[in-house]
């Protein structure tokens, strides 16, 4: 029973993250691992690739800027210093519904701040600032995520469930976790191969694999379809500037693909360190794939609408 129970604790560690990653969607690649030379030094990495508007006239970029939604407390300085700069960004976070969140409904995020603690990590919610002006939310609610998995919840396990299931499974797995935390917090060696072996893991996962196809479809898929109109709105009154995509790496390579669809030029791909073990990667922080061409001054974008208030958010 009790190797049982740490089995299906793993792979609830790991579909957590698979949420907040992904790699295996066709069009590109926007998480990785890389090990270095010394043993024991190593990063797990997320992608920032820029594309051209198609139209030679307008002087707009889009960034599709991928993260991991547990990670290192510098990587989110970092972020949010680049997301500063971009004119408008588009984030992800599932807004609530009309009514009161549902117990399964707050599942997932507890533990991936469960998982963050339990991993020495900081959560992304609590990473990044969600009422910079600049920011416009793209993504569904939560009345909607629930009406596309006909009436059940995403699980932490990566599944649906209805909330007769989630009376049983969660006080188990936020047990577990808690068990995980204390374990972990207690053995800096034993966080730092377990850290290892889950970067290892997702740098190199297929989440096509992992989740069922339909899941995929609503949590992937329909978000993504969420955003590209969010963006055609940014797009219809701006001649000039930069906007960002900014959402879990598992959703950028389709981007990419649809992007590149539409005429979308590449212009770089560059590379951030989200985790590092012992001294990580040297080239870790940014190796640039073409060089970018020369930015032009950005004029005034449009008013962005009103951010969601970052404390109600969901990540998948």
């Amino acid at each position: 029973m009790r190797r049982s129970l740490f089995g299906r604790f793993l792979t609830a560690l790991s579909i957590l993250l698979l949420l907040g990653l992904g790699t295996a969607l066709a069009g590109g690649n926007y998480v990785r691992w890389r090990e270095g030379e010394d043993p024991g030094d190593a990063a797990l990495q997320t992608a920032v690739a820029t594309l051209r508007h198609p139209d030679p006239d307008r002087d707009v970029e889009v960034v599709l800027y991928g993260v991991v939604h547990l990670a290192d407390a510098d990587y989110y300085d970092e972020v949010q210093a680049d997301l500063d700069g971009y004119d408008v960004v588009l984030y992800e976070g599932v807004a609530p519904g009309k009514g009161e969140p549902r117990v399964e409904d707050r599942g997932l995020g507890d533990m991936q701040k469960l998982m963050a603690e339990m991993l020495g990590l900081r959560f992304q919610k609590d990473g990044i600032d969600y009422t910079r002006s600049n920011l416009v939310h793209a993504d569904m609610d939560l009345d909607r995520i629930r009406e596309r998995l006909g009436g059940a919840s995403l699980d932490p396990l990566g599944q649906v469930m209805d909330e007769e299931q989630a009376r049983h499974l969660l006080p188990m797995l936020r047990m577990a976790g808690e068990l995980g935390k204390a374990l972990l917090q207690r053995s800096p060696g034993l966080q730092e191969r377990f850290k290892w072996m889950m970067g290892q893991q997702l740098g190199n996962a297929d989440i096509e694999a992992a989740m069922p196809e339909a899941l995929t479809r609503v949590i992937l898929t329909e978000r993504n379809d969420v955003v590209m109109e969010r963006l055609d709105e940014q797009l219809a009154s701006m001649d000039r500037g930069r906007i960002a995509i900014f959402y879990g790496a598992a959703h950028h390579p389709d981007f990419e693909h649809r992007l590149r669809e539409q005429g979308y030029r590449p212009v770089s791909k560059r590379w951030l360190t989200a985790w590092r073990l012992g001294a990580g990667v040297e080239s870790a922080r940014r190796e640039p794939e073409p060089e970018a061409e020369a930015e032009s001054e950005a004029a005034p974008a449009p008013s962005p609408a009103p951010a969601t208030p970052s404390g109600s958010q969901r990540w998948y």
